[in-house]
């Protein structure tokens, strides 16, 4: 028999047996679109950084800070220039520093854009940008060129040609007019650098000049660029291929120690840019775009495999089930010569075809739910007929041919154990199994759904005893605004004209947040010893606006102090504090001592911090408004901030919001796992509905005989969703100890945590009951309704 003859017997087989073709693959679809969204993901991510053409031999400079036990993406500038001097390795260098306080002018509205560097002539070797208009020549003279993404290009100019042409730039307030000198080709998102605009050094250093906060005198750009105690720059060095960097690390660890100062020591070493995105998360000041997350791609790979898996246990169920409808066509064509290679060949034959049917749907799927998955994964990735996109489809056709043989493979060796004698009567065989590999699929896939289950409702109880723990500020009411270059006194005063607003203040970040300034001080009582704690600079009424409670001592007063710091209960012991109120410390005299709060996420204890009274090296103003008519009163505050002298866009953010962004990949991952959990008992129900189908079947004769007997409908049934609850029961009992364990696993992250509580098992199984009663229940009535005589004569 050729395979144009095998294919038409398979379609009308399919054809033939429409309800189980539908549910193996609906099944099919369902999993290989998952499989085939979760490639992109990984793919993309395992190419971070490819665009790049020297990615390979580029490296950041780190500084590992002891004293706090830290390490830093930032570095001193002069690390870039020595680099290129004094050691052989390096061939080339530069630096990045992002610029915050600038905006351009787009008709009459300025616009700030966030993707502002600057960086050296030597960037765009280092990184390999391609250059599509105009030259680099006067890159390090011309401090009024700039150098814009061919994005930026069509965004302020359309489809003119840029070059040579102006644009304004509003700098702390001061419009410069900036000329484009080169436009570069963009940099594909999933890159950790992808500057939209670069500027040189010059107006890097003036920002870095105007914006540093110090202790001591003004320091201009020249002292700047010679200080070795400043680390706002982000180093990198391109290595040559011969150049080793173990010889390198050791050289750049002498290079610090001859710089490093008794209160201030570097440290330094070399991270690859494959690192730079992948393992950074401990990092401060880290210059990435974006972290990626290695345990996250495994997680979601292995997800993708288990969520494959509950398909091709349904594909699977549901091939044994048909097997008993067939075999007496089997028979048939042994007695007519087929030899069991024909029978195996018609069996993959007949399940590759259907995984393959399934394929173009699982695509299709894949492409309309990516913008959803996009979002959920917060990235933005599609499906593109690219490198990346042949190699992905590669594997999902391996998949799916995969799937197709070992169904077809499993179920001929359950078929080859049946005898000739059996098949020819349509009887089931005797064999008896204790535990049937089809039960035993199903407890399988009902172990990974209450897994899945129990995860999520764990993370979201979690995140939202984040949400309602105390954090030791009054959070609610409270809307925060960037000060940017506002006139940050005329603003606080025109705010307070607003009959709904009861307090201002401001400070250089406000909590909750992921940013953090270290201070290295002497202890009080012992001043030849360092210590470490956490600082914030901030504006009068402070503790007053944000609701922190004062223990002892008062809070900052404008007709009264200059400077002072309050300090948490935690800095006490740390800073060797004993009468506290009074003591000096090296930003002033303590004023007063504060209860602890939450300043960062709840994965960390509560640090030694110090408040520190300085109202001009804040960045964010923070409002106390009334609960009353909210929306009206945010519409105010952007009247009077729009009405005040500056650029900054308005983006009024209350706590909720910024809790929302701390615990940003917490929610991420929930929902992700909301959406797996989803698909997975979607695929699993299917299962279910197919074994019912497989219980019906073997059980006709049985169900026909006990209601000959007056059993009643509602008997049958139970009789028949009793076998379905053994299952769910079994599964229940060994997945909840795998979640217990996968559950506390993830709690250790936080110092502060929520409850590991018995409810959410139950809860977890109790869906997983319902589920699945729901599945079974109809196609078990449909069974217990049918006509005795029928169910009697089918055997």
């Amino acid at each position: 028999m050729n395979l144009y003859q095998d294919i038409i017997i398979s379609l009308r087989r399919f054809r033939s047996e429409k309800v189980n073709t539908l549910i193996s693959i609906s099944g099919l679809v369902l999993a290989l679109g998952i499989v085939a969204i979760i490639l992109v993901y990984i793919l993309n991510e395992v190419n971070y950084n490819s665009y790049f053409k020297n990615k390979d031999h580029i490296y950041r400079v780190l500084n590992h800070d002891k004293l706090n036990s830290k390490i830093w993406g930032t570095t001193p500038y002069q690390i870039c220039e020595l680099s290129k001097e004094q050691f052989s390795e390096v061939e080339d260098a530069t630096f990045t520093y992002n610029l915050k306080n600038v905006s351009f002018k787009k008709n009459k509205e300025y616009i700030k854009e966030n993707d502002v560097i600057g960086t050296t002539k030597s960037f765009f070797n280092v990184f390999g940008l391609k250059i599509i208009q105009g030259k680099l020549d006067g890159f390090k003279q011309d401090q009024n060129k700039i150098y814009i993404s061919s994005d930026i290009s069509q965004k302020y100019f359309g489809n003119e040609n840029s070059i040579g042409k102006n644009i304004k730039m509003k700098f702390f307030g001061v419009e410069k007019l900036m000329q484009v000198a080169a436009v570069f080709d963009n940099i594909p998102k999933n890159n950790s650098i992808r500057p939209d605009i670069i500027v040189n050094t010059e107006i890097a250093f003036e920002e870095l000049e105007k914006s540093i906060i110090t202790s001591g005198h003004k320091t201009d750009k020249e002292e700047l660029k010679k200080e070795w105690l400043i680390s706002c720059f982000t180093n990198y060095l391109l290595i040559r291929k011969t150049g080793s960097t173990a010889v390198l690390n050791e050289k750049l660890q002498n290079l610090g120690k001859t710089h490093s100062k008794e209160y201030k020591e570097l440290d330094l070493s070399i991270q690859s840019l494959y690192d730079v995105y992948f393992h950074s998360n401990h990092i401060l000041a880290n210059s990435g775009k974006e972290q990626g997350n290695i345990t996250n791609l495994i997680v979601l790979g292995i997800l993708a495999i288990l969520i494959l898996s509950i398909a091709c246990i349904n594909y699977l169920n549901l091939a044994m089930a048909q097997t008993i409808t067939k075999l007496k066509s089997i028979a048939v064509r042994k007695t007519y010569g087929a030899s069991q290679k024909d029978i195996l060949k018609q069996f993959t034959l007949d399940y590759c075809l259907l995984s393959i049917l399934a394929l173009p749907f699982a695509i299709a799927f894949a492409q309309l739910s990516l913008p959803y998955a996009s979002e959920l994964l917060d990235k933005d990735y599609v499906l593109n007929a690219n490198a990346d996109f042949l190699i992905g489809f590669s594997i999902l056709i391996s998949l799916t041919i995969a799937t197709g043989v070992v169904t077809a493979s499993a179920t001929f060796v359950k078929f080859k154990k049946t005898q000739l004698s059996v098949m020819l009567k349509g009887l089931k065989s005797k064999e008896k199994h204790k535990f049937p590999l089809h039960k035993a699929m199903i407890v399988f896939q009902l172990i990974i759904f209450i897994i899945l289950t129990s995860t999520t409702i764990l993370i979201k109880k979690q995140v939202n005893y984040a949400f309602n723990i105390d954090l030791g500020f009054a959070k609610e009411e409270l809307v925060n605004l960037p000060i940017g270059d506002r006139k940050k006194e005329i603003l606080k005063q025109k705010l307070l004209k607003i009959p709904a607003i009861k307090s201002v203040s401001s400070a250089m970040w406000l909590p909750p947040t992921s940013q953090q300034l270290f201070l290295n001080l002497d202890r009080v009582d012992r001043t030849d010893e360092k210590v470490s704690v956490h600082g914030l600079f901030v504006d009068y009424d402070f503790t007053k606006t944000m609701g922190i409670k004062i223990l002892s001592g008062e809070d900052f007063q404008e007709n009264k102090h200059q400077s002072g710091v309050l300090v948490n209960e935690s800095a006490v012991a740390q800073l060797g504090l004993t009468d506290i109120i009074g003591e000096e410390t090296s930003f002033g005299p303590v004023l007063g001592l504060i209860d602890n709060f939450h300043m960062f996420s709840l994965r960390k204890e509560i640090p030694p911090m110090m408040i520190i009274l300085s109202p001009s090296s804040v960045r964010q103003m923070v409002i106390r408004v009334s609960s009353k008519n909210v929306k009206n009163t945010i519409l105010q505050i952007e009247k009077v901030y729009n009405s005040t002298d500056g650029t900054t866009p308005f983006m009024a953010q209350f706590t909720n919001n910024a809790l929302n962004e701390l615990y940003k990949s917490d929610l991420c991952i929930s929902k992700i796992i909301d959406m797996l959990a989803f698909i997975a008992i979607l695929i699993a129900s299917l299962g279910l509905l197919g074994l019912s189908l497989f219980i019906g079947k073997q059980k006709t004769k049985e169900i026909g005989i006990r209601k000959t007997n007056g059993a009643k409908t509602i008997e049958i049934v139970k009789m028949l969703n009793q076998d379905i609850l053994k299952l769910v029961l079994i599964a229940f009992v060994l997945a909840s100890p795998i979640a217990w364990y996968l559950m506390k696993l993830w709690l250790q992250e936080f110092a502060y945590k929520t409850e590991l509580s018995w409810w959410i098992f139950a809860l977890s199984g109790s869906i997983s009951v319902v589920i699945a009663l729901l599945t079974v229940t109809w196609q078990s009535w449909r069974a217990a309704k049918r006509n005795p005589v029928e169910s009697i004569r089918y055997e």
